[in-house]
């Protein structure tokens, strides 16, 4: 089995490892492969999940009312970890200088160990360990090839160790940023603008959050029915219910985002 530079910072003692890409400013200092961004030209500190969750959990209106009585009430258990996300605008005051990375971050990777007289040897303790009885009067030299035989056999319960996240408050599902941005700028502009249609709030936003919806309904266009002074209300009405649909189903996953987030579970949908 190749050991990859990912588990060489996994399994480096005291380095903090992360199972997706924490934010950083400046250039990631690593081969590890980064995330795609949100946007084009987005910052690297937004360049990951770990951010998009402090923002969701902004727009939390329960936990934004524990935070405005200093944690108390019913979100007070999310709070003693989470803290006053609303006490600055500041993600990388939250992230780094209050040590809230650490609820994401994976515990100390564990150090192969001796058994002693006592120990239970057996195949398989737990999902995530392989015990083995190693007889030490045979060779290093077989012992090792023994061992990467054994580890070759049991590969595929290896790389499934290797998905789960052992974090505090892992990463639910694995994310797209570039649609937890569009969600959450179809959300802030509807809560911006409370009295537009979802069809105007798409025209309103649909660039900065990088949304389309065809504007052509069976080769034909608003623009081109104009000219030949042709009917185009049924273009219109197709086109308006194309983007009402497309912005309903943001702010569906938004608030769905948003109420478990509040649960400590981020990103979950509920439903699809």
């Amino acid at each position: 089995m190749t050991e990859t530079p990912n588990d060489t910072l996994r399994y480096k003692v005291g380095r903090r490892f992360f199972i997706y890409a924490p934010p950083l400013k400046g250039v990631r200092p690593s081969k590890r492969k980064p995330p795609n961004p949100p946007y084009r030209d987005a910052p690297t500190w937004k360049c990951s999940v770990y951010y998009y969750w402090w923002e969701y959990l902004r727009r939390h209106e329960g936990y934004r009312l524990c935070c405005a009585k200093g944690g108390k009430g019913k979100y007070a258990a999310l709070y003693a970890d989470f803290g006053d996300v609303h006490a600055h605008n500041d993600f990388w005051q939250w992230w780094s200088k209050e040590q809230h990375s650490e609820l994401f971050c994976e515990p100390t990777a564990r150090q192969i160990r001796v058994l002693d007289a006592k120990g239970v040897f057996e195949p398989t303790l737990s999902d995530d360990t392989l015990t083995l009885e190693l007889p030490l009067e045979v060779r290093t030299a077989h012992l090792l090839s023994h061992i990467r035989k054994v580890l070759k056999e049991h590969d595929a319960r290896a790389k499934a160790a290797k998905r789960i996240s052992r974090a505090k408050y892992p990463v639910a599902t694995k994310p797209v940023l570039t649609s937890l941005h569009q969600h959450l700028v179809v959300w802030d502009a509807q809560l911006a603008n409370p009295k537009l249609k979802l069809h105007e709030l798409y025209d309103l936003v649909h660039v900065e959050a990088g949304l389309y919806v065809s504007e052509s309904v069976e080769g034909e266009t608003v623009e081109a029915l104009k000219k030949l002074d042709l009917p185009y209300d049924d273009v219109v009405r197709t086109i308006r219910r194309r983007k009402t649909n497309l912005v309903k189903r943001h702010l569906n996953i938004a608030a769905q985002y948003i109420d478990n987030v509040g649960k400590g579970v981020f990103p979950y949908r509920t439903s699809r």
